[in-house]
């Protein structure tokens, strides 16, 4: 019997992926999808996740398969449920793109839940927003942490010690950047751009956060 499913683009901050959704209301994710978003090849896509699903486990993996608009022929698909097992799998196996997303997403589920328990809406717009939000933010450090290297800033220790003093300026407690609420992090991703600027003017880190 063909199961056939409907596709639709899903939004994960800046990135996004084919969703699909049978008629029984299931979700799942092609492997293709899975091959461009982890940048492998889709020859090998399929293999490579039952391997990594299949873990820990004595019997094989057997890939679904779905009937889209899109495609003449059935194609394997990975249920939601497994999904979110395989992007665990791939983090633990050291995969960079599958640990981002892992915090990520950690990160809103528990944002979410303490959301509901204080009776905070907490809607569609607002989630991605909290997703870019927090990706820019990752990814908007890169020039803090390049001018500081250009400053002589080589020991991990003196870089923790200007970071943990730059935090704490802004009232922010140490940790990473995927515990702090939105608001935060939207002055953090201002600080930090003023921050840089002003040390491309010719102050030194100390100097430049002294003017914040």
């Amino acid at each position: 019997m063909t199961i056939k499913a409907d596709v639709t683009q899903v939004q994960i901050g800046f990135l996004s992926l084919e969703g699909l959704m049978n008629e029984n209301g299931r979700f799942a994710v092609a492997v293709p999808q899975y091959a461009d978003l982890f940048e492998t090849s889709r020859n090998t896509a399929s293999r490579d996740i039952k391997r990594l699903l299949g873990k820990g486990s004595k019997t094989s993996i057997v890939l679904e398969k779905w009937k889209t608009p899109f495609n003449k022929a059935e194609v394997n698909v990975i249920p939601l449920e497994q999904w979110s097992n395989l992007i665990f799998e791939l983090a633990l196996s050291g995969n960079q793109k599958a640990i981002e997303l892992s915090r990520l997403l950690q990160g809103m589920s528990w944002h979410q839940l303490f959301a509901d328990a204080f009776g905070i809406k907490f809607e569609k717009e607002e989630r991605q927003q909290l997703l870019m939000t927090r990706m820019a933010t990752k990814h908007d450090f890169r020039p803090l942490t390049d001018m500081l290297k250009f400053h002589g800033f080589v020991e991990p220790r003196e870089y923790a010690r200007f970071i943990g003093a730059f935090q704490t300026k802004l009232g922010i407690e140490s940790g990473t950047r995927d515990s702090i609420s939105i608001e935060k992090l939207v002055a953090l991703q201002g600080a930090q751009v003023k921050l840089t600027t002003l040390m491309e003017c010719g102050f030194n880190p100390w100097q430049a956060l002294s003017k914040i």
